[in-house]
């Protein structure tokens, strides 16, 4: 494995700048008001260059003193003043989605903290975009849903008109409490075969030990939901997997998004096998794959006309043989927004935006009929687009009179 120098990128001030705005132009006011992160995220804006000295100020004085203590040698106080200090946020429950699945989040103070966690991001994003598995999607810039679901639907395609027996069975894996149940050491590991620069790995390593969900055998385990290296951390991490499956394995049709994976393959007993082997990796690093895994018979239609097997259900389609539409749960929030909407007398711009997000899954899938069913009978999509461009103008004015 090739190693990289990155601290460099870390100094440099031009990526500083990158991150604070990065980190500040994405807070949002409140619906009625504004938030604190927005007011500082505003007034950082506005001071641009001073924030810039500041953070590098930080930076320069966290690895200062990291130095020092790796040495042994007594720390200014100056220093210890200035230096970066991840900050240990006491975390809040939310229940995430249609699915209200309840999840932990963690959020920390905009300055310094998010802009440090940005700036580690711009820096390390060549470095851990090298190696990285074509088809591993989610949280990865030009790598979202529609990425993954666009490869898969081009298998099945090629697949239906050549060779149906190559997809003739189907796996999918589901990695139990993936972020909490990341192991420190083992993850500080690869991060130290793939980064040389010692900033880096301090900063790093700092911001993974400054969150613990668990420990197991004596070693904390665990990255925070909400942290935006959280996310980079985590592929890079199951990057491993994606080795073993497409290398070890040789297992040709494969996508991973996030902790969740799927892929394809001709004959049950080897792919049985290859789950077997991927179980006993997972639990290797020290993650365990869900049990409700499955090797399934892919849909197909057989010689009598009738349909047989199983959709793939994944990235919030069913994906047939033959046509791909939208997961159940996705179509009834449609049908629920319609609904709401139609009987609304005055359509809200957060309505209007809501529901057009929602109907941009459409465009993805076979749902002609669908839309011709529950939606157009019920709403006009032309004044729900002149709502929501009413909003943004009458917004935009606000924003240039202040």
């Amino acid at each position: 494995m090739h190693s990289y120098n990155v601290d460099d990128r870390l100094k440099d001030r031009a990526i500083i700048e990158e991150a604070l705005i990065k980190t500040c132009k994405s807070k949002r006011k409140k619906k009625t008001r504004s938030n604190s992160k927005y007011k500082k995220a505003q007034y950082i804006l506005s001071h641009l260059d001073k924030y810039v000295e500041k953070t590098l100020e930080t930076v320069l004085a966290f690895e200062a003193m990291t130095r020092a203590g790796e040495r042994g040698e007594k720390i200014n106080p100056e220093i210890l003043k200035k230096a970066y200090k991840p900050k240990k946020c006491v975390p809040f429950i939310i229940k995430d989605g249609a699915s209200k699945k309840v999840r932990e989040i963690t959020s920390v103070p905009l300055f310094p903290d998010q802009v440090i966690h940005q700036l580690i991001i711009i820096a390390a994003q060549p470095v851990f975009m090298r190696g990285m598995y074509e088809y591993s999607c989610g949280s990865i810039p030009g790598r979202g849903i529609h990425k993954g679901k666009k490869y898969i639907e081009k298998i099945i395609n090629h697949h239906r008109r050549h060779d149906k027996s190559a997809i003739k069975y189907g796996v999918q894996l589901d990695i139990t409490k993936c972020y909490p149940s990341i192991s420190h050491s083992h993850l500080k590991g690869q991060l130290r075969k793939k980064f040389r620069g010692k900033l880096f790995t301090w900063l790093t390593f700092a911001i993974i030990d400054s969150y613990c969900f668990t420990v197991v055998d004596g070693e904390p385990v665990g990255l925070p939901i909400g942290y935006s290296t959280s996310q980079w951390l985590c592929n890079f991490e199951l990057t491993s997997i994606d080795s073993v499956v497409k290398e070890k394995l040789k297992i040709k049709h494969y996508v991973r998004y996030m902790d969740d994976m799927i892929f394809f393959g001709r004959n049950k007993k080897k792919l049985h096998q290859a789950v077997d082997l991927i179980v006993s990796y997972a639990a290797s690093i020290g993650l365990k794959i869900k049990r409700n895994m499955q090797v399934f018979r892919f849909d197909h239609i057989n010689k009598q006309g009738e349909r047989r097997g199983r959709a793939l259900d994944f990235l919030g389609f069913r994906f047939f043989r033959d046509k791909i539409i939208l997961r159940k749960r996705l179509a009834l929030a449609i049908r629920r927004a319609v609904k709401t909407i139609s009987k609304m007398r005055k359509v809200t711009a957060h309505a209007a935006l809501s529901l057009m997000s929602r109907l941009g899954w459409l465009r993805h899938c076979n749902s002609y009929n669908f839309y011709q069913k529950y939606v157009k009978p019920y709403i006009n999509i032309r004044k729900l687009k002149g709502v929501i461009r009413r909003e943004s103008r009458e917004h935009s004015n606000a924003s240039c009179a202040v």
